[in-house]
């Protein structure tokens, strides 16, 4: 389940998600990013990740495609930070989900050595 919280102030609009961003989520979370562009004006977009407990490569697509077209993502937690910072191309790291969850599950297994 995924919650979606607009918010709108002169300064800034944006979306407050929670939850799990993962299909079929995703689609409403693109219809309500495409509701706030063309309502428009010159304000900053922010989508705030912070209550995001799960991104699927769905979701990762969709973060993708908003921060292309100029979304502010703001995040908390070590994944999702971590995400984000390879969305803006500052990781080192591995790019695809996929090799994500194996790099994890190699530290997990090096810990238990």
């Amino acid at each position: 389940m995924l919650r979606i919280t607009r918010i709108d102030t002169p300064a800034e609009q944006g979306l407050i998600l929670e939850g799990r961003l993962i299909e079929p989520w995703t689609e409403e979370l693109s219809s309500q990013w495409e509701q706030m562009c063309r309502a428009g004006l010159d304000r900053k977009f922010i989508i705030d990740l912070r209550g995001v407990t799960r991104i699927d490569g769905a979701g990762r697509s969709v973060l993708t495609r908003l921060k292309n077209e100029g979304a502010l993502l703001l995040a908390r937690g070590v994944w999702i930070k971590y995400l984000v910072e390879d969305l803006n191309g500052k990781s080192a790291g591995p790019k695809s989900p996929n090799r994500l969850t194996h790099a994890s599950e190699r530290s997990s297994n090096e810990r238990s050595r």
